[in-house]
């Protein structure tokens, strides 16, 4: 089981299985899904990388990762297009020093696109969702899928892929690129009730919002009220709804 609780594991002497037993505890297991369809431009897949890359390299995100109850993530990256692509980066990086967090990011700066294609977020999303379910090598009671892109896909497959990601009690969250009403199917599609979604106008705002994201996503009581997000808005982002309404979509 991926899902334990402290107490849980409290309670549980040396009958651990030994894939368990060897799992490393971390504060969460974070699964990135880039969106890499054909909507995306070279120069803007760039943009995107850089951003993903910057976002590790702040220093607020590093404090956060190392200041932790573990002092450490676990996360990958899942590309998608017309379907998830299979990578190096499928499999999790320990991120637990200030040098395992930049050679991250050093790797998702110079990181070769894998492919293009039409947008199916839902493949994305699966493939994620058994990444972060599997016996990946950690352990956390924090699952993490965090979406971006600047398209839209099937709402059925979409909705089906959020639904079975909150079952297995992943936390799904968004942020878009471009026309507001991507985010708008985001929140009706994408996020899960726990979830939060971010909106960039552009693929140069992009950075100031997965910055922004990841440093919500690393807190130890990661905030979701719109009032503590509002003041990041600064003309680059606007800040979409945060907690999805069960009777949207």
């Amino acid at each position: 089981m991926k899902k334990t609780t402290k107490s849980a594991l409290a309670s549980i002497p040396l009958l651990l299985s030994s894939s368990f037993a060897s799992a490393v505890l971390v504060d969460s297991e974070l699964s990135l899904v880039i969106d890499i369809s054909g909507s995306v431009d070279t120069s803007e897949y760039n943009l995107m990388m850089d951003g993903y890359a910057n976002a590790f390299r702040d220093s607020a995100v590093q404090s956060n990762i190392l200041n932790g109850t573990h002092g450490a993530i676990a996360v990958n990256a899942v590309f998608f297009a017309s379907s998830a692509f299979t990578t190096s980066l499928d499999s999790y990086t320990l991120l637990n020093s200030v040098a395992s967090i930049n050679a991250f990011a050093d790797t998702l700066d110079n990181f070769a696109r894998p492919g293009n294609g039409l947008t199916d977020i839902f493949d994305g999303m699966n493939k994620s969702s058994s990444t972060l379910l599997a016996d990946n090598g950690f352990e956390s009671t924090n699952l993490i899928m965090d979406v971006s892109g600047d398209g839209t896909s099937n709402a059925f497959s979409t909705q089906a892929a959020r639904n079975a990601a909150e079952a297995a009690g992943i936390t799904v969250n968004g942020i878009t690129i471009g026309s507001t009403s991507i985010n708008t199917f985001y929140n009706n599609n994408v996020i899960t009730s726990n979830g939060f979604s971010l909106h960039a106008t552009d693929f140069t705002a992009f950075e100031a919002g997965v910055k922004q994201k990841l440093r919500i996503e690393t807190q130890t009581n990661p905030v979701s009220e719109p009032a503590s997000l509002a003041l990041f808005t600064l003309g680059l982002l606007s800040i979409a709804a945060l907690r999805r309404n069960r009777g949207e979509g």
